[in-house]
Parts: C-alpha cells; structure tokens; sequence
C-alpha cells in the first residue's frame, strides 16, 4: 500500500512540473515600424501586461512564457492605422493548468498617438509614457501608472485597485470597489467609485470625486482649481495652503464639519444643511477657486497644510 501511494506521488509530482512547465523566460520577441499607426490596442486576458517608452524609434513587444510554444505567442493585427495585439492561444487542460506568461510593450520614442490597453484579469502598469490619448481598462486586475502625460487619460477597473504615481492631463479614473490612489496630479482630475477609497496627494489643478461609500482624503496646492467631492456615508477630509483663496460651501445631513475658518462661515436661514463663505483675500479682480463638499452622513474635515 505504501508503495503505491508513493509511485502515485511521483507520476503527480511529474505530471505536475510538466505542466507547470518551470519559471517564465522570454520565447517571443517582436519589433516593428509603426509608420501611419495613430493607435496601438493591447487586448489581453489574465496576463499581466507592462508598458514603457521605449529607446528605440520601433514596437517591441516581449512575452514570457513558461511554455515555449508558437501557437501561444502574441497575434499583431495591421488594420488601416491601427495596430492590435492580442494575446495568443492557451493549453486546454482541464485539471492542473499552470500556464502562465506576461507581455512587455515598448512604444517607439516618436510615438505621441492613441495607446489603449484592456484586460480582464490581469495587472497593467505603464511608465514614462507621453501619449496624446491613454486608455486602459481592467475588470479585476489592478493598473498602476507613473510619469504618465496625455492629452485625455481613463483608467478604468471593476474591482481592482488604481494607483498613479505621476499624471498629467485630463484624467478619468473610475473604479466599483477597488481602491484609488494618485499621489502627484497636475490637470484636471475626476474620480468616480462605488465602494473604494479615494486617496488624492498633491493636487495642482482642478478635481471632482465622487464615491459612494468610500472616504476622500486630498492634499492640494496653491495652484489649485475647483474641489468637488461628493459622497454618501465615507468621511472628507481636505489639506488646503493657508495662503489659498476660495469660495467655499459644504452640504451635510448628519456629518460633523470641522475647518479652522469656521468664523468666516455661515448658514442660511432656510437651509440649515448649508455652509458657504468666502476664505482669505480675494481683492483681486480674478475668479478664486471654488471648494464644494456634500456628503449625507460623513464627517467633513478641512485642515491646514
């Protein structure tokens, strides 16, 4: 019996590493001119999928396998002005499927079009990339963005988490309940998430964060624009510059308000819920950023840098 039981172990054992097939290595290495491209599409499964700029004026495309086997390497379509790449085949196996691989992206130094990447499972991260438009969407995996410069950025997740180190542009990040995370933003900012926390660093430019559930925290600077937050039960809490300026207001039901400028605010006699003022020195002849603040049953907190 108890041989048995060991030549059972080490058919399972054997079986086991040949389908596992060992560490990823590199097995497909690609690389193109991409002359008249105004758009690169990654289109990948559970794979996790890196970009960065590249030092080179080509597309290389890199996968790492555990299995060398063509008919799972990247298929790249030339259609018109496009240029797609999408993952290859997978082994079918029922039980014991260790097939893993990640594909590494290189965009061309000259490059400065569309790039958009989509997965359902997998890890996306991007770096250094300067793109007219960046697009990059994940169902469940998480995106993780720095030095990233466009035009119009969106990043999207269902419940994977959102962090952006670096980020400049017009920016749209939306999430159901994974957590968002943008340390350094100069643009204009919207976030929206059902359930995930939104955690802002320095904030240059204007910002509009929407959650349901989830709390706000948020630094920003004096090159400040328009603050918006809105959210239903999470708690706000907001880091302005002493020497900012800007017209303020603030809606709760049942949250507690807490600022250092409490003396310069004030309720309206028919809406109790309401509290406006205009903060610091606004003797100039420009228009001062406004600072708008709802929430149904969060605390709200306005503190000094």
């Amino acid at each position: 019996m108890k041989t048995i039981a060991l030549s059972v172990f080490f058919i399972f054992t054997i079986a086991l590493s040949a389908f596992c097939g060992g560490d990823l290595e590199l097995v497909n290495t690609q690389e193109m001119k991409l002359d008249n491209i105004i758009n690169v599409k990654i289109l990948y499964s559970s794979e996790r999928i890196s970009v960065y700029m590249g030092t080179t004026d080509t597309l290389v495309i890199k996968e790492y396998m555990n299995e060398n086997n063509e008919k799972y390497f990247a298929k790249i379509n030339n259609t018109g002005n496009t240029i797609t790449i999408e993952n290859g085949n997978r082994p079918f196996r029922p039980i014991f499927n260790f097939f893993s691989r990640r594909l590494e992206v290189y965009l061309p130094v000259s490059y400065k079009n569309t790039m958009s990447i989509k997965t359902s499972s997998g890890n996306i991260e991007t770096s250094d990339i300067f793109c007219s438009d960046i697009i990059i969407e994940s169902s469940s995996g998480r995106i993780s963005a720095d030095s990233i410069t466009s035009n119009k950025i969106n990043l999207k997740t269902s419940s994977g988490r959102i962090d952006v180190g670096n980020a400049g542009g017009n920016i749209s990040v939306e999430s159901s309940s994974g957590r968002i995370e943008i340390k350094q933003v100069n643009g204009m900012l919207t976030l929206k998430t059902t359930s995930g926390n939104i955690e802002l660093g320095m904030v240059a430019g204007s910002v509009n964060a929407k959650t349901s559930s989830g709390r706000i925290n948020c630094t920003v600077n004096e090159n400040a624009g328009d603050i918006t937050f809105n959210t239903s039960s999470g708690a706000v809490r907001l880091y302005l510059p002493q020497s900012l300026s800007f017209n303020f207001s603030s809606r709760t039901s049942s949250g507690r308000l807490t600022t250092p400028f409490s003396d310069r605010l004030s309720n309206p006699v028919n809406d109790r819920n309401l509290t406006q003022g205009i903060i610091g020195n606004n003797s100039g002849s420009g228009s001062i950023p406004k600072v708008d603040i709802r929430t149904s049953s969060g605390s709200i907190s306005i503190e000094w840098k």
